[in-house]
Order: C-alpha cells, then sequence, then structure tokens
C-alpha cells in the first residue's frame, strides 16, 4: 500500500509545542491554523463537544491488556502488576479496571500468538509492522470516530505538530492505532563531546570548523598522548562526523534531480572519506578502529587516553560520562558542541522516524472509547504544572512505574524540549514549583553540581551544564538546521529482507578507505556495488513509497 506523508516544518513543531505544553493541569488550547484538515481520517469536528470525556462511567468497564515485563520497575511495597498506582487511579477516576492478560518479557511474541489464535486483548502496544498485519487481517478496531470524540485536544494538538506519524496508522482513510509518539527530537542531534579540563587548561577557543576541531586532537595528542578521537568497526564517529561534509548516512534524502536517495552513496561521502583517510594517515584516529567495538571505544574516555568523543543524542554522561567521572574526577567531565563545518555551509543534524510504537484496540473490545479516555488522562497528568500534583506525580513517574501502563501510554512529542527550557528557567530562579514530571532530573542536577555525584553526571550533562547536549541541540531545532530521513515510516521490502547486508557492503568498503587500502576513488566502484546487489531495487521502492 503506497503512503505519502506530509512534512512539516520542525520550527512550526517547535511553536506550536511550546504553546500546547504551557498550560498547568493537562489539556492545551486548540491551536488555531487549518493544520486538523490534513487527513479526512482524523479530522476534529464538534461531535467531542457532545460527550463528557473526563466521567466515569456508571457501571464498571473492564480492559484486557498485554504488557511487556520490565525489570526497570521497583515496585513500593504492597504493589505489583496487578495492583498499583496507575490501575487504582484508574479505576477511582473512570471506573475502570484494567486486567493484564499478560506481563511477558516477550511482549511481541505474546502478541504473535495472541493474533494466530484470535484472542487479543483488549488494548495493547505494537511497531508499525506488525500494526500492517493486523490491520489487513482484521483484528484491530477501526478507531475514526472515537478517537474524534473521545481524544483529548491535547493529544489532537500532538497530531498538528506532526501530522506524518498519525499517517502512518491510516489504511485506505481510517485510523487503526494511536503512534506512541516520543519525547522529541531535541534528542535525536548528535555531538562532538570534549574534554573540559584539557581544553581550559591549553586556553583552547570553541571549534568553529572541523580544521579546528583536528587542530584541539593534534594538540591534546601531544600534551596528554594517546590518539585524537576515536571510532569503531561500524564507523560510528564517521556516520556522525559526516554531515560537516553535507553528507548524511544511513538516511534517505532528497538528491539534486528531486529523487530520493541513499545518503550513504552520495557524492558529499567521498569528501569525508578522504578527510578519514588522512586522519587515520596522521595518527588521529584510533589505529585499531577496524577491530573496536563501542565498549573499547569508550575505554579510552574511562581511563583518560582521549579528550574528543562524538557521541550521539545527547548520551555521553550517561556513558561512559558515569565511569569517567568515578575515574578522573569531576573535571574530567566532556561538554557537548555541535559538528562543525568542513565547507562553510550549515551543517544539518539528520532526524529519523520519531515514534516508539502504537497503541491498538481489539476489534472485539466492548468499551473502546474506554482505552482512548486513559490514554487522555495518562497524557494529562504526564503534562501538568500544576504545584498540588507535585507528590503525585513523583510517585507516579518514579521507578520505571509508566512501564506498568505500557499498553496506553503515550509521548509528549515536545515533552524534553520542554523540560530543558522549565529546568534551565528553575535553575536561575531556584523555583522548582511547576516542574512537574521535570523535578527528578533538577533534582539530579542540582545533585551533581553540588556534590559531583557520578551517578548524576548524565542529567547534568544532558541540560543542567551550559554546554550540556540540550543546549546545542535547542539551538538546532530553533533554527531549524535539521534533515529529515524521508522515509518516514516503514522500511519497504527489499530494505526490510536485506537486513544489514547494503550497509554492510558500505561500512567494509569505507573502512577499506580509511586505512589505505583502497584510494578514495575505489568509492564509486564500492556504490555500483552497492546498487546491484539491491540498492536499485531499495531506491525505487523509496521514492514509489515515499517519493513526490
Amino acid at each position: 500500500m503506497k503512503k505519502k506523508f506530509m512534512v512539516l516544518f520542525i520550527v512550526c513543531v517547535m511553536t506550536i509545542g511550546v504553546v500546547a505544553c504551557s498550560r498547568n493541569g493537562g489539556d492545551s488550547s486548540s491551536p488555531s491554523s487549518d493544520a486538523s484538515q490534513k487527513t479526512s481520517s482524523v479530522e476534529s469536528t464538534a461531535s467531542s463537544e457532545l460527550v463528557d470525556i473526563w466521567a466515569p462511567y456508571n457501571d464498571a468497564v473492564t480492559l484486557t491488556v498485554g504488557i511487556p515485563q520490565n525489570a526497570g520497575i521497583t515496585f513500593p511495597e504492597g504493589q505489583d502488576y496487578d495492583k498499583n498506582i496507575w490501575y487504582t487511579m484508574f479505576k477511582d477516576e473512570f471506573n475502570i479496571q484494567l486486567e493484564n492478560l499478560w506481563v511477558s518479557a516477550n511482549h511481541s511474541t505474546q502478541v504473535n500468538l495472541a493474533m494466530a489464535s484470535d484472542s487479543l486483548p483488549d488494548v495493547f502496544s505494537t511497531d508499525g509492522a506488525t500494526l500492517e498485519l493486523l490491520v489487513a487481517g482484521g483484528l484491530v478496531a477501526d478507531i475514526t470516530e472515537i478517537y474524534d470524540t473521545y481524544a483529548s485536544e491535547q493529544i489532537k494538538s500532538f497530531q498538528e505538530m506532526d501530522d506524518t506519524i498519525f499517517q502512518t496508522a491510516v489504511y485506505d482513510g481510517k485510523l487503526y492505532g494511536i503512534p506512541k509518539l516520543s519525547c522529541g527530537l531535541i534528542d535525536q542531534p548528535n555531538h562532538v563531546w570534549i574534554r573540559k579540563d584539557w581544553k581550559e587548561s591549553l586556553n583552547l577557543s570553541d571549534p568553529e570548523t572541523i580544521d579546528d576541531l583536528i587542530n584541539i586532537a593534534k594538540l591534546f595528542m601531544e600534551e596528554y598522548g594517546g590518539y585524537g578521537i576515536g571510532e569503531t568497526q561500524d564507523l560510528y564517529t564517521f556516520n556522525i562526523l559526516a554531515p560537516a561534509w553535507g553528507a548524511y548516512p544511513k538516511i534517505w534524502v532528497e538528491t539534486a534531480d528531486g529523487t530520493l536517495g541513499y545518503g550513504s552513496i552520495q557524492p558529499e561521502m567521498k569528501e569525508a572519506l578522504a578527510a578519514f583517510a588522512q586522519w587515520y594517515k596522521d595518527g588521529i584516529l584510533d589505529p585499531d578502529f577496524a577491530i573496536s567495538n563501542m565498549a573499547k571505544m569508550f575505554e579510552a574516555n574511562i581511563n583518560g587516553e582521549i579528550g574528543i568523543q562524538p557521541h550521539g543524542r545527547g548520551g555521553w554522561g550517561y556513558y561512559p560520562g558515569v565511569d569517567v567521572v568515578s575515574n578522573l574526577g569531576e573535571e574530567a567531565i566532556f561538554q557537548a558542541y555541535g559538528i562543525p563545518s568542513a565547507n562553510g555551509e550549515t551543517v544539518k543534524a539528520p532526524v529519523n522516524f520519531a515514534n516508539n510504537g502504537y497503541i491498538v484496540i481489539s476489534k472485539n473490545c466492548k468499551n473502546p472509547e474506554a482505552v482512548i479516555k486513559l490514554v487522555n488522562y495518562y497524557i494529562k497528568m504526564l503534562t501538568t504544572k500544576d504545584p498540588a500534583d507535585a507528590e503525585l506525580i513523583l510517585e507516579l513517574f518514579s521507578n520505571g512505574l509508566p512501564n506498568i501502563v505500557h499498553s496506553i501510554y503515550m509521548d509528549n512529542p515536545v515533552s524534553d524540549y520542554n523540560q530543558y527550557v522549565d529546568i534551565s528557567a528553575a535553575l536561575e530562579s531556584g523555583d522548582t514549583s511547576t516542574l512537574g514530571t521535570s523535578l527528578s532530573k533538577y533534582n539530579d542536577i542540582v545533585d551533581y553540581m553540588t556534590n559531583a555525584t557520578p551517578k548524576a553526571v548524565g542529567n547534568y550533562l544532558q541540560q543542567g551544564d551550559l554546554k550540556s547536549a540540550y543546549s546545542v541541540s535547542k539551538k538546532i531545532l530553533d533554527d531549524n538546521n535539521i534533515i529529515k530521513n524521508e522515509m518516514w515510516g516503514l522500511p519497504t521490502e527489499t530494505i526490510a529482507n536485506s537486513g544489514s547486508t547494503l550497509d554492510d557492503i558500505l561500512i567494509q568498503g569505507f573502512t577499506q578507505i580509511i586505512v589505505g587500502d583502497q584510494p578514495v576513488d575505489y568509492f564509486d566502484i564500492l556504490i555500483e556495488s552497492w546498487k546491484s546487489a539491491g540498492g536499485d531495487q531499495a531506491t525505487a521502492e523509496i521514492n514509489e513509497t515515499y517519493g513526490n
């Protein structure tokens, strides 16, 4: 089935999102744009005004659910998967009782078994590929009308931020699932992390170009030994830094002729490979990267052997940051910088499909609207900033407890962006009264600033430091310096069936170029091999499914 997805500018996403989540107590005001007309399947109508979506049932309603077992949950005394604060709240607020059909470490297997026997729970979550099978088999409910009637204005505002995600749950004009969304694009940009104490001791300026970055690497090598930049056998660092040359590996992009092409085979990649080959020759790259994995690469950070580490999605503070601080002390932290340019052009951050699955309702569910009411309530509690809710929010959203309601929870797509804004303001003012679910991260940040507690360094370097991951990523989003993966949904047949084979061809060839076993011009031969191995067919399918 051919699907074409509309692309909205992220600048609009962020603008709408900040407004949508700024009110206390849950629902945002209905956006005034005509974005709700983008899809006939889930158009907003006046029908939702005819029912009270927050009203409890007079007679008890039971919903069966299937949820994945999660080792990260720490239950308070007396609570478990079947009896817990979330289930009690749903019963008290709506007279809805959740009944676990399964709690399994093999959730996807349980879904498949239930599909085969037509014994699905009333509500569960699944991935896009399984959703397609469920729809084709007539096993899940068309929720177009109940979504229109019962979904809160806040959830509908999430749809308006990026309707393209909701469209991936639409088949033949009908909505069959609610996207679980993600915590936002602010988590996606990659960064260059530079060791703070080394940089300051040498009185070095922030890198603005790739040449600046390499100069810092060389000075670190002269002063502290080791090599300049870590790398792995799957070219982790190369893929992060390639956008410096306008190259965007591992995503699908619009090419010069207007068609869609794989970023890893575009001409700009050749320039990036030439630079990496020179760095390897100069001893700047890890000489053993071709046999190195990520754990080995991070060992050099932890042992104080390297001062520059490209890393993805704000994660350095969590790993290897905790081990670095524990081993080397608080001054050895690395700070985040944007990917500097190699050619004077603006570097864009690649972003991928931002959705963590779908909430789906069985065709046999007697009260499908009850599911929507619970999703509304989850989002209301997730986004409240009412100081009166502070203790309750900490209880609901700590120790992995949201995983108990995995079957109905969805994320606020600007959650982490707003969290950074709110925490920054609270760090400035000291007023934490409206932080809501952000309070625990704020407390961690203050703990690191006050006590340099190693386990708190992750949250501190994510958004507490002046050169934190989110401080860099927020500017990228605000300036709309992103490039969106054009495969905004399921992979096509050839890509799904090829697994890693097509990428493996490129990784092997790129590695040969970087280590000098092949000249840079080998890139052209390599691309022809990729095309004949299935790349041309994959490209044709992508253009058929996602092209203009």
